[in-house]
């Protein structure tokens, strides 16, 4: 794939956080309290919510594992949805709370705060705060899409301890209002963060868009549930301008500085945990997809063939195919969000006859060509590809779009785990089956749910009873609100 080898400025990081060597600095109390800069506390959050996106480890992010494009062959109970020995419903609960959420909160606040004279100070303190609320609203959807029902309304008020749990659509109803009106808020001919910014560099315009996107995405989670509402979130964010190339990708770039780089170097460089699943293998090879070489290997034993490993098993890492070590590499980028999934959304509405631009076909196809391109498939074996009558959109009476749009979907999202388990969850396809090896916590199905953290019972015992009780109990197995079919 292209590398996108573009410099991360964390120098803005280090200047806020690390200690000054000049003679000065000895005369200081270093037990006094430090003011946090805003912009660095956003810059940190930025990073932590790409580790929660991008960290395969096995104490926090199962998510490729849940999609079945990855199994783990060392290890596997993680493949057999063993959810509660690794804590793992507390371990994303506090990365996203804590880590993130707290950070951008505190630093809107603080910018808030701040008073900017004159009209360019105003504006770029304006859009300092929408781009914050940006963010925000996604890390919620994300915390709603994970468990449910979760503190919201109550939440990260530090005189109150045990905060109630708000209903996930009324959540997302709020974020969809939120949302629209920080976008609405930005002004694309002036400034914002700059090099605090760790995503785009403070570029406004940017921002614009790939808070469409993330708008387009919150109205598609709510279309068999609301679909008005769902339907005027995504006809509103495309008239505003989501992304239209992989040029708008939002990119976490991390560096071959420690602790800033990429967190499956650290957890993957001399391990091999991992391997393809064989429903994944045998999908690609099936439509002759060329992305196949890009995403992952041809089993070290077998000659150059490409071999999944059974899903939920143990398997010799010589004898089937690994995901491709540039996956690992120290400063290999994080995905958050890019224009192949922008497009494949936007079919999806397109094939429910919302006002989104252009037909299902052709988001379809822009889906799938930004996905190739991102990868650095050839143009040419790209047009080999969508001219396959199984992958071309399928316009015949009696079709299934919405499958065919599923399934290129998670063909694409590979190494996006959780917006791939997402997907399929919402969408119903493909068809995942849970192994025979399965935790009878899984009830012999894939899970649709991250369990709540286990410390919430001690913790915060009467609002997580009644959140259980009203989503349908705290179990993996139960849907969320927008998982309707």
């Amino acid at each position: 794939m292209k590398k996108l080898k573009h410099p991360i400025l964390f120098a803005f990081l280090a200047l806020c956080f690390n200690s000054c060597d000049n003679v000065e600095s000895l005369n200081e109390d270093t037990k006094a309290y430090v003011t946090p800069i805003p912009e660095a506390l956003m810059s940190s959050a930025q990073e932590q919510y790409a580790i929660f996106l991008n960290n395969a480890s096995s104490n926090r992010n199962n998510f490729r594992l849940y999609a079945q494009q990855w199994t783990a062959i060392a290890y596997p109970d993680e493949s057999r949805y063993e959810m509660a020995a690794r804590s793992l419903g507390n371990a994303n609960w506090v990365l996203l709370y804590r880590d993130v959420l707290k950070d951008l909160v505190d630093s809107k606040n603080r910018i808030s705060a701040t008073s900017a004279a004159g009209t360019e100070a105003i504006a770029i303190k304006q859009n300092k705060i929408a781009i914050i609320e940006i963010q925000i609203v996604q890390v919620y959807q994300t915390l709603v899409d994970l468990y449910g029902n979760v503190p919201y309304f109550e939440a990260l008020d530090p005189s109150n301890f045990m905060p109630k749990y708000d209903d996930g659509l009324t959540i997302y109803k709020d974020l969809g209002t939120r949302i629209t009106k920080a976008i609405s808020q930005l002004d694309t001919s002036n400034k914002s963060f700059g090099t605090a910014d760790l995503i785009f560099n403070g570029d406004v315009e940017s921002w614009k868009k790939y808070g469409n996107s993330i708008q387009i995405r919150l109205g598609m989670q709510l279309s068999d549930v609301d679909p008005a509402t769902a339907k005027t979130l995504v006809e509103t964010a495309y008239s505003s301008g989501a992304m239209t190339s992989n040029a708008d990708n939002a990119i976490f770039r991390y560096t071959s500085a420690k602790p800033h780089f990429n967190p499956n170097f650290e957890d993957f460089n001399s391990r091999a945990d991992f391997a393809i699943s064989s429903l994944f293998v045998d999908a690609l090879t099936t439509l002759n997809d060329p992305r196949r070489d890009f995403y992952f290997n041809p089993a070290t034993k077998k000659g150059g063939v490409y071999v999944g490993a059974p899903y939920g098993f143990k398997a010799d890492i010589a004898t089937v195919s690994l995901f491709n070590p540039l996956l690992k590499e120290v400063d290999y980028i994080g995905d958050l969000f890019d224009y192949a999934e922008t497009s494949f959304l936007l079919a999806d509405a397109a094939n429910r006859g919302w006002a989104v631009g252009s037909s299902a076909s052709t988001h379809y196809t822009n889906g799938i060509t930004a996905s190739m391109d991102f990868w650095g498939v050839a143009s040419s074996d790209i047009s080999t590809y969508l001219a396959q009558p199984n992958v071309a959109f399928p316009t015949a009476i009696g079709s299934n779009p919405k499958e065919r749009i599923a399934y290129q979907m998670w063909i694409a999202y590979y190494n996006r785990g959780f917006e791939s388990w997402t997907a399929y969850r919402r969408l119903d396809f493909p068809k995942l089956v849970a192994p025979s090896t399965a935790v009878p916590e899984a009830e012999g199905k894939v899970p649709v749910r991250m369990i709540y953290s286990h410390l919430a019972p001690s913790t915060n015992g009467a609002n997580y009873a009644a959140a259980s009780a009203a989503i349908g109990g705290d179990k993996m197995t139960t849907k969320l609100f927008w998982d309707k079919f």
